[in-house]
């Protein structure tokens, strides 16, 4: 359990760090690459509005009339080609003066393919076009984003690595100091584990001379409520005793089971059929379906518990003279354990807060009923040990389902 907790820990933290790494990464990018497309657009706007060209610097100027925040360089640096066309849809000139790498044909051809698309702006490759309307017809503008996306990507590759770097760092530290920072839980836990040991152990023997004490005065005077009472309550304490030392041993990861192939479905079968006779004492029918020659490899003990825990549960739940239907079945690569039983006050929700130690939800309102709360604890304790999955739900808000994937 110590590991499970620690594993879990390091996920958490490594996930979190990675989270908050990806949103910073997503953010810096997402804003250098509008950044990019505005600034495009800037410049479209001076173009356009200088009939393709960068506005001349006046006499007395020392740069030319652009706009604020845009710099005086923006001229000398940008490269792009321009096309005006006529009402006709002729070609009336074409400047690739300011780009070496688009040809007149080039240009004549994007400005085609555009036209024809229909659209006033866009991407066309690594260049952002603008078709403006002039007196004379279109002026088509092309701006090459080529530099800016290769700065753009080449960040976002450094981002990605850099990012890579920081969250396997986090890991090894978090993995690292994990044992520290558990340190405390996993003390509280071993000495918890100790307590119910000795407790447990310390408690034996009382309990025992208890027993025969009773049954000394049963000798002596006969039996009666009394000492009938005294049986049954230290009955009763030596079961919990003996489930509480059977979770705290299944809790020690150390603690293997010993695992064989067996015939899951002849013990799911035969476990059920001792429930039957106490079913019908009930008024309760217990329905067995389980599909048969299935194999399954795990403890049998453990599994023939398992079922056990589930049929006690729906015969103290399960509302008088309504079914009880325990079930095994393949799904897919997994088995399906399932219990279905009706009670009474139940909502449509996830009920796995049964499976919590010493939880009891008195679902019947029976206050006769017996137990602790540790039955489910210990049905959970033994599916994990299986590295199976065991749900507690109702869909309907009047059956509770048990569900074991095995």
């Amino acid at each position: 359990m110590v590991e499970m907790l620690r594993r879990k820990f390091i996920v958490i933290s490594v996930s979190a760090v990675f989270v908050v790494i990806l949103m910073i990464g997503l953010f810096s990018n997402a804003f250098n690459y509008s950044q990019i497309g505005k600034n495009s657009e800037i410049i479209l706007r001076i173009l356009a509005e200088n009939d393709g060209n960068f506005p001349e610097p006046e006499v007395q100027a020392v740069k030319p009339d652009l706009p604020p925040r845009v710099s005086p360089e923006v001229p000398f640096y940008t490269r792009f080609f321009t096309i005006k066309i006529d009402d006709q849809k002729q070609v009336m000139e074409v400047n690739t003066d300011k780009i070496a790498s688009v040809s007149r044909e080039n240009a004549i051809a994007y400005a085609d393919s555009i036209l024809k698309s229909g659209k006033k702006s866009g991407l066309a490759d690594e260049f952002k076009y603008n078709v403006v309307t002039k007196d004379y017809g279109s002026l088509l503008i092309f701006v090459s984003l080529d530099r800016e996306l290769e700065i753009f990507y080449s960040f976002l590759e450094n981002s990605i690595i850099i990012g890579s770097i920081a969250i396997f760092m986090v890991f090894l530290i978090i993995l690292i100091f994990s044992k520290k920072a558990i340190a405390p839980i996993a003390e509280s836990y071993e000495k918890q584990k100790q307590f119910i040991t000795d407790a447990s152990h310390e408690l034996k023997t009382p309990l025992t001379i208890i027993s025969t004490n009773a049954e000394v005065i049963e000798m002596s005077s006969g039996e009666s409520q009394w000492t009938k009472s005294i049986h049954n309550q230290v009955h009763r304490l030596s079961k919990l005793i003996e489930s509480l030392v059977s979770l705290t041993r299944m809790d020690e990861e150390k603690n293997q089971l010993i695992k064989n192939d067996f015939s899951l479905s002849q013990v799911v079968e035969e476990t059920a059929e001792a429930f039957l006779e106490m079913g019908l004492m009930k008024g309760k029918e217990l329905i067995i379906r389980v599909e048969k020659e299935i194999n399954y490899d795990g403890n049998e003990d453990s599994i023939r518990q398992l079922v056990s825990i589930l049929l006690d549960n729906a015969l103290k739940y399960g509302l008088k003279n309504e079914p009880i239907l325990i079930s095994l079945k393949r799904q897919g690569k997994k088995y399906v354990i399932q219990t279905i039983n009706k009670s009474e006050n139940l909502r449509i929700q996830n009920y796995d807060m049964l499976f919590e130690r010493f939880y009891r939800e008195d679902l019947s309102r029976n206050s006769q009923l017996e137990g602790y709360g540790i039955g489910l604890s210990i049905a959970k304790a033994i599916v994990l040990k299986h590295k199976g999955k065991i749900t507690a739900e109702s869909l309907d808000g009047k059956r509770m389902i048990f569900t074991i994937q095995l």
